[in-house]
C-alpha cells in the first residue's frame, strides 16, 4: 500500500559485528615527529639565541667605541687649546723680556759712540768685578793659601784664573795693580808632576813658561806678566774669573 514503511532485518550468514572495520579517530591516526625534525627545530632556536646575543654585544661595542672616540676628540681639542694658550703666553713673555732687556740696557750699558742701537748687545759683570773682553775678573783684598782661594772662587760661581793667551795676561795688569802676586788656577798634579789648570786642561809651557822650583805641592801665581811657582801653603791674593752676562 502506498505510504507504508516496511522494515526488514537482513542477516548475512558468516557476517559478524567483529568483522567490521573499527572507526579510528583522526587524532589517533597521526604519527610522532621524526627525530631529525626535532633536532632541526632545536638548532634553529639555538641559532636565534646566538644571533640575539651577538647583536646585543655588537651594540655595546659600538657604543663604547663612540664614547672613546668622543673622549679622544675632546682631549685633542683641549690639547690644541692649551698649545695655543702656551704660544700666546710665550709670545707675551718674549715681548716682556725684550722690553725688560731694552730698559736694562738703557740703565746699565754704556752706549758706544754716544748711542746704543736697539739690536746692540752689551756685557755686564757683578758688582766689584771688572770686565775685560768676554770675562769678569775679581781680585781679593786679603791673602790666603791656594786651596782656600780655589774654594772661595767656587763659592762665587767662578773659578781661579785660567789663562788663554799672553794677551789676556797683559790685559790684566791694571786688575792686579798693587798686588805683588796673585794665585791663579794652576797646580802640579802627581804622579806625573804636570801643571794642570783647574778646568782640567794641561798647561802649554811654550805659551806660559813657569819659573821656580816644582814639586808635588807647587801652585801657580802671577807676578807682573809672568807665572811663578810657589808652595800651595803660602798666602797670596787670588784672582777669580767668570763669563760676562750678555744682554
Amino acid at each position: 500500500m502506498a505510504g507504508e514503511i516496511i522494515y526488514a532485518d537482513l542477516n548475512i550468514p558468516g557476517a559478524s559485528s567483529s568483522s567490521r572495520p573499527p572507526i579510528r579517530s583522526p587524532h589517533l591516526s597521526s604519527r610522532p615527529c621524526p627525530r631529525w625534525h626535532r633536532i632541526a627545530v632545536g638548532a634553529g632556536w639555538a641559532g636565534n639565541i646566538v644571533l640575539i646575543v651577538a647583536v646585543i654585544a655588537l651594540g655595546a661595542w659600538v657604543s663604547q667605541l663612540q664614547g672613546s672616540c668622543e673622549g679622544q676628540c675632546r682631549g685633542a681639542l683641549n690639547t690644541s687649546e692649551k698649545n695655543e694658550t702656551r704660544i700666546v703666553n710665550s709670545t707675551e713673555g718674549s715681548s716682556r723680556l725684550e722690553d725688560f732687556r731694552s730698559r736694562l740696557k738703557s740703565i746699565l750699558c754704556e752706549p758706544p759712540n754716544g748711542s746704543l742701537a736697539g739690536g746692540a748687545r752689551c756685557k755686564l759683570c757683578p758688582r766689584d768685578w771688572l770686565l775685560r773682553g768676554d770675562k769678569c775678573y775679581w781680585l781679593s783684598k786679603e791673602n790666603k793659601n791656594w786651596n782656600w782661594s780655589r774654594d772661595d772662587c767656587s763659592g762665587k760661581s767662578s773659578q781661579l784664573l785660567v789663562l788663554q793667551s799672553q794677551e789676556e795676561l797683559d790685559s790684566l795688569q791694571d786688575v792686579i795693580q798693587g798686588a805683588s802676586s796673585a794665585w791663579i788656577g794652576l797646580k802640579v798634579t802627581p804622579p806625573g808632576g804636570n801643571w794642570i789648570w783647574v778646568d782640567g786642561s794641561q798647561l802649554d809651557p811654550a805659551c806660559f813658561p813657569v819659573s821656580g822650583p816644582v814639586d808635588g805641592n807647587s801652585c801657580g801665581r802671577i807676578k807682573g806678566s809672568r807665572i811663578q811657582s810657589d808652595t800651595c801653603d803660602a798666602d797670596f791674593k787670588w784672582l777669580c774669573q767668570k763669563e760676562a752676562a750678555v744682554i
